[in-house]
Parts: C-alpha cells; sequence; structure tokens
C-alpha cells in the first residue's frame, strides 16, 4: 500500500512538473522571448530547428499524424491509403472538422523521438503502453487491447502427424523457452517483454538483437524461411501477417494483455482530452467495430489477400506499374506520384478495363486519341502504349493552358479537368468566370463553380457557353481526388 501510494504521489508530482513548464513556455512566448529550440531528430540524424507547440485547439484546422507504414497503421491497397489506425484517425478528424495529414516515420524506434521533437501532434503506430514510454510522452486511453505471442515454425512433417504430436513439438509454455534464441529489434516492447520474462522465471533466453531496418513482416518471414527460429510480436499483428505463411504458428503466448494506444506530447492536454472523450464515445460502437473487424477479424483467406497486397506496395511502391509509370512521368516532367494518383483515378490500375463510353486501359484512352497518335484499340491494353499516348494527350493539353496560367499548380489543375471533360467545357468555364468578375486562371472556388453552374440550363444557354450542357460534378470532383491521393501517395518516401 505504502508503495502505491508513494507510486501515486511520484506521478502526480511529475504531471504537476510538466505543467509548470508549459506555463514557464508559454509566457515566454506571451512576452516575446525566442520560442524555438533545437532538437536533434534521430530518423533524420541532422539538428531541426522545431518551434514549440501550443496545446491541441479544434480551430487549428490540421491533425498531423506520425504513423508507420505497417498492415496495423497505414498501407497502400490497389492505390487507395487502409489501415486500422489510418482509418480511426480518419473518423477523428471528420468527427472534428479536422483535416489529417500524415507523416510516415519509416523507423519506428524513433517515433516518439520525432513527436517530442515536434513533427506531428500525435504518434499512431500500434504503440504498446507501458511505463518506460510514459516517462517520456503522455498515451491516449486504450484504442484496443492485445498480448503478445511466440512466432514459430510448424514441424515440416506436420500433414503427417495428429494436432497432439503437432503440439508437442511446439513451444506451448513460456518455461520452454529456457536456452531458445529468439530474435528481436531492441528498442521494442518485445525485446523489453523478453527481459522481464527471464527476470521473472529466472529461465536463460537468448536475445538476438535484429538490426533496425528489419520490420516485424521481415522477422516473421525469416521464422518461416528457417533463417531464424523464433520472434516476437502483438497478436493482432500476427493475425494479419502469419497466415501468408502455411508454416507459422502464433497460438502460444508470452505476455499477459496490453493496451495499444496513440501517443502526443506532455504539453498537449487539451488533444489528450479531446481524444480520450472521443475515444470513450467511439469505442463499441457500431462504426468503431466495423473498422476493427475489417483487419483483425477477418476470414485468412482475406488476409492472405491484404499480405499479398502489401508485398507489392511496401516501400516506396504504389503499384505494379510503378516503374512505367516514373518513365512517362519523367518525360512530360511531372512528379510520377502525380500520374500514379491520375493512373488510379482513371482506372484503378487496371490496365483491362473499359469505360461505358469506350475508354481503355490504364489511362482511359479513348480509341479516337490512339488513332491520332498511330495506335490502334487493342494497343491500349498494353500498359506502356496507354501511357505513353495517355501522357503525350496531357502534354497536349498542357500546352493549350501554359500561356494563360502561369501558376504550376493551377496549370495542373486546368490540364486535370480538360483531360477528364475537355478542354472546349473547361474554356466555357473560363469565360463564365470572366464574366462574373472571377479570376479566369484560377481553379479553385472560380473556374471550378462555373462548371458546376454548367449543369443548369439558365447558365449552359449563356451566349459565351460554345459546348453546351456538361456534367461539372465530374471534372471537380476528378480534379480533387486526385490531388488528395496525390498527398496521400507522397507521404511514402
Amino acid at each position: 500500500m505504502v508503495e502505491a501510494f508513494q507510486f501515486k504521489m511520484l506521478t502526480a508530482m511529475r504531471r504537476i512538473f510538466h505543467i509548470i513548464i508549459y506555463r514557464l513556455t508559454t509566457l515566454m512566448v506571451i512576452i516575446g522571448c525566442d520560442d524555438k529550440v533545437k532538437e536533434t531528430v534521430n530518423d533524420s540524424e541532422v539538428q531541426q530547428e522545431v518551434t514549440i507547440s501550443t496545446p491541441y485547439t479544434k480551430s487549428d484546422g490540421e491533425l498531423v499524424a506520425l504513423i508507420d507504414n505497417s498492415l496495423s497503421s497505414y498501407f497502400i491497397y490497389r492505390g487507395e491509403p487502409k489501415g486500422f489506425e489510418y482509418e480511426v484517425l480518419t473518423l477523428f478528424a471528420e468527427d472534428h472538422g479536422l483535416k489529417l495529414r500524415l507523416k510516415i516515420i519509416h523507423d519506428k524506434d524513433y517515433i516518439l523521438d520525432s513527436l517530442n521533437a515536434g513533427k506531428g501532434d500525435l504518434a499512431a503506430a500500434n504503440l504498446t503502453i507501458n511505463e518506460a514510454r510514459q516517462e517520456i510522452i503522455d498515451f491516449t486511453n486504450p484504442l484496443f487491447s492485445t498480448r503478445q505471442v511466440l512466432i514459430q515454425r510448424l514441424p515440416d512433417n506436420r500433414r503427417n502427424l495428429t494436432a497432439d504430436q503437432i503440439n508437442k513439438q511446439l513451444i506451448r509454455n513460456p518455461l520452454e523457452l529456457a536456452g531458445k534464441a529468439i530474435t528481436v529489434r531492441q528498442n521494442t516492447s518485445y525485446f523489453e517483454r523478453l527481459q522481464n520474462l527471464s527476470d521473472e522465471t529466472g529461465i536463460n533466453i537468448k536475445i538476438d538483437i535484429a538490426p533496425n531496418y528489419l520490420v516485424i513482416d521481415n522477422l516473421i518471414e525469416m521464422v518461416s524461411e528457417g533463417k531464424i527460429g523464433y520472434t516476437v510480436c502483438d497478436e493482432n499483428l500476427a493475425k494479419l501477417i502469419c497466415p501468408s505463411f502455411n508454416n507459422l504458428d502464433y497460438k502460444t503466448p508470452i505476455s499477459f494483455p496490453q493496451n495499444i494506444g496513440w501517443a502526443v506530447r506532455k504539453t498537449s492536454f487539451q488533444l489528450l482530452d479531446t481524444l480520450n472523450q472521443w475515444l470513450e464515445k467511439k469505442k463499441g460502437s457500431k462504426e468503431f467495430n466495423i473498422v476493427y473487424d475489417k483487419y483483425f477479424e477477418v476470414s485468412s483467406k482475406t488476409r492472405r489477400n491484404i499480405r499479398k497486397n502489401f508485398d507489392q506496395i511496401s516501400g516506396k511502391n504504389i503499384s505494379e506499374y510503378d516503374k512505367d509509370i516514373i518513365k512517362y512521368a519523367n518525360n512530360i516532367n511531372w512528379d510520377w506520384k502525380l500520374l500514379a494518383a491520375q493512373v488510379f483515378k482513371e482506372s484503378n490500375f487496371n490496365p483491362q478495363t473499359k469505360s461505358w463510353a469506350g475508354a481503355i486501359g490504364l489511362m482511359q484512352v479513348m480509341p479516337n486519341t490512339a488513332k491520332e497518335y498511330g495506335a490502334s484499340t487493342n494497343d491500349l491494353y498494353n500498359p506502356e502504349i496507354n501511357l505513353n499516348i495517355g501522357t503525350k494527350y496531357l502534354v497536349w493539353l498542357e500546352d493549350q493552358w501554359k500561356e494563360m496560367i502561369m501558376d504550376s499548380t493551377e496549370l495542373l489543375k486546368f490540364t486535370l479537368a480538360s483531360y477528364n471533360v475537355g478542354h472546349g467545357h473547361v474554356s466555357d468555364a473560363r469565360r463564365m468566370a470572366q464574366s462574373n468578375g472571377m479570376n479566369p486562371n484560377k481553379w479553385d472556388d472560380s473556374v471550378e463553380q462555373m462548371l458546376l453552374l454548367k449543369m443548369k440550363p439558365e447558365y449552359y444557354n449563356r451566349p459565351e457557353v460554345k459546348y453546351g450542357y456538361c456534367r461539372g460534378i465530374d471534372p471537380v470532383n476528378y480534379v480533387k481526388d486526385i490531388f488528395d491521393y496525390y498527398e496521400l501517395y507522397s507521404t511514402l518516401e
């Protein structure tokens, strides 16, 4: 009882200390003191000046989340952003009228350092809530609970064995880990748990330290291939990763249930309170449960499918056609991720797709356009030919606008809109904008608004409109969606 009381008092005093430091920092900002500090950011190994952030307020308009590229947190699946934590963050941002911006931290070991250095508002990376981490950051209420499990290889002759015989060859009691070598990364909760387990039981567990560039997916694959004997993983991740391999077992727990939460800086009182209030209401709701079940309670077949596609896009990859997309993007001096965003919008990276209007392939090129560039209709099903013609058409459209529109971002928007709906309709919208005293060379809140009005007779019958009715919502959404996808793809560094 005395020890528990002392611990509570120490925790309360630590919290008061952080509040005092924050108040003093805020006062220094108010009276005009220099509010910048030098921080060493380990994930980039360079010194950067970081402004001390103020507590979270809803009026900030943007929530910056530090997140890792993993099956549980955030990944690109067939061109679209996915991941349990990404989807829950999206729900939170939508409920609070915020724009969610992601920063990928590729080395998870440094995600908390990056958080404290001011690179984001919160960290979301399947983070186990433990005492050591709570010394330097605060955690939200748990998103869910999981436990750590042992990843081990099934017997090679398992098809000739009964279930009891297989179990006898597997480790089912953590005490059986005595003398066994288990490979994990050092700065992880898995390493800490193995150390504690060794201390608790008095058994000698040999912990082999894996290099930092090996993530849990790599270590699990190495167990499957027999390159290492064992590793440790959170059970929720094991459910996603292990079904991709037909020779792995993850049924042996080595820890009690542990909580997973989001991390915030110790000065982010308002953000922490807002997140906790929201989680208290949202957890257990149908909306939250649907997201959770999508990732952690799906069939083995679905998990294998997710895993297969994650392998294709992990790291810098977005689709299996990245090499060709990069090649043709370079030909027209475009960022390849912007072109990838357009290709996804057009075809979902399916080179065999054909629209109701007859557009074909990755960039949904029309047969008449192909003919102008010396290609046949059948040629359009070839990804490289399709990209070649589609990008040449983009250049032609750019040339129609670049003498009038000097801003490079505006030029891209006009070019994309023209690719979707045609140069003539966009020209109509420019003339309408000019007639209404708006800037004809500005897309947002100007030309896009005129395109929307081209759906109404009183507007598409006006004298400056030469191309008549246009379903303006299509090009407006087209441009918006491509820039949204581009922003997401740009997080994959």
